[in-house]
């Protein structure tokens, strides 16, 4: 659980003072200077003590309303981060201490912020008390803390704010008693135009200070207005994410729970020994079923390797008759594709010899063909003759001269013919 260290003093010594007194230093050193003589600056701040009281706390509330809004980008970005996980439904008040945890491992800028800090107080209310009763008011409290914070924050600016306005008003008030003071009536007539100056100089005091409490009123209006968006946003996230986070259950009956917690908790831790042993048996039976397992795997494992290794000795058996076979069929195959390729050589000789033979037998007919004409005509030329031959009854001798002369043309005819197929 997250405990802030208490200190004797929250601020023994404020930062915003410090700074505003040296810049203070550092402007008088300014303003003193030569070459600052005769100037606004320095007639209007260096006139009278209270002008400088005047000066020095519009510079310490300026350095106050700065120091408060340089941490607005610290609380914004504070809103802007993930705090705490999404809620599944109502949690028990001992997940409070869970999400004091987890906020405890954030860095430290997000534990300094406002939103850091009330979630710490919104969370250390449920863990410490062990319920969420009453923790609608307690989240309402804290809400105020914050708002009477954020007024009690710029006590310093409303402080120089109102008090400018007297501080102004003293300074020209003094400035009158000092122009009026130790003179006669007589006096004043003489040293009217000095004492003029010296009441015409007594507003510059009215005018600082005027002008200071407006500046210091518009910045308080600014940062408070900004302050109190950043509390109700805040407030809004504690609501959204605290307000009906936890169960809340009534305090006759927390004595009961914690009894019922306690029996719970040694119910789950019998029954985690009794699932302990139970497991341990199960493991035991488990370790000797795969004993059983891996034995059996073995044997059956050795089986098939043997038929494996027997049907492997089977198919180099088979391959090897097989290719016995294929060697044969190819010879086989090879002797026959050889005499086959004689045959097929042979067939192309003879027919290229009868290619050959029919040529001559084309032109032995063609030679027959014109020896036809031929024995047409010679015909002709005997039927002729055989009529003479009738007619002057030498019939016998001259078929005895046709015979003769048929052979000798026949014989003619052949011998050509022979000698062509040859």
């Amino acid at each position: 659980m997250l405990q802030p260290r208490q200190r004797p003093f929250r601020r023994p010594f404020d930062p915003s003072f410090l700074l505003a007194a040296v810049a203070t230093g550092a402007f008088y050193y300014v303003v003193y200077q030569p070459s600052m003589q005769g100037s606004i600056l320095h007639r209007y701040t260096t006139e009278h003590a209270v002008e400088h009281v005047i000066v020095a706390l519009f510079i310490w509330g300026v350095f106050d309303i700065v120091w408060k809004f340089l941490s607005f980008p610290r609380e914004i970005l504070a809103l802007k981060h993930d705090w705490l996980p999404p809620r599944q439904g109502r949690e028990p008040a001992a997940a409070a201490s869970v999400l004091l945890a987890q906020i405890a491992q954030k860095p430290a800028w997000l534990r300094g912020s406002k939103v850091g800090k009330r979630l710490v107080r919104a969370l250390e209310f449920v863990s410490d008390k062990g319920s969420a009763e009453d923790y609608r008011e307690h989240i309402l409290y804290l809400a105020e803390q914050d708002d009477d914070q954020a007024h009690a924050n710029y006590t310093l600016t409303r402080f120089v704010t109102g008090i400018s306005p007297v501080l102004g008003f003293l300074g020209t008030v003094v400035h009158f008693g000092t122009a009026l003071s130790g003179f006669s009536a007589d006096d004043v007539t003489t040293k009217l135009p000095e004492i003029i100056k010296e009441m015409g100089s007594a507003f510059n005091t009215t005018a600082v200070a005027l002008t200071t409490a407006m500046t210091m009123m518009f910045s308080l209006f600014i940062c408070e207005r900004m302050e109190r968006a950043i509390v109700h946003a805040i407030d809004r996230l504690i609501e959204r994410e605290l307000l009906n986070r936890f169960e809340s259950n009534d305090a006759n009956i927390s004595p009961f729970l914690t009894a019922l917690q306690a029996a719970h908790e040694a119910a789950v831790g019998e029954i985690s020994t009794i699932l302990s042993r139970q497991i341990e048996i199960w493991s035991q039976n488990l370790d000797t079923l795969f004993e059983r397992f891996d034995r059996r795997q073995i044997h059956e494992v050795q089986g098939w390797q043997g038929a494996l290794d027997a049907l492997q000795q089977r198919l180099e058996a088979h391959d090897a008759g097989r290719a016995d076979q294929v060697r044969q069929i190819l010879g086989t195959v090879d002797a026959r594709q050889d005499t086959h390729m004689a045959q097929i050589q042979s067939l192309l000789e003879r027919t290229a010899a009868a290619k050959d033979d029919f040529a001559g037998l084309t032109q032995a007919l063609r030679d027959l063909a014109s020896d036809e004409g031929r024995l047409v005509e010679l015909q002709s030329h005997l039927a002729d003759n055989l009529r003479v031959l009738r007619e002057t009854q030498q019939i016998e001798d001259a078929l005895h001269g046709l015979t003769g002369a048929i052979h000798l043309l026949t014989a003619r005819h052949r011998q050509p013919g022979l000698h062509e197929a040859a």
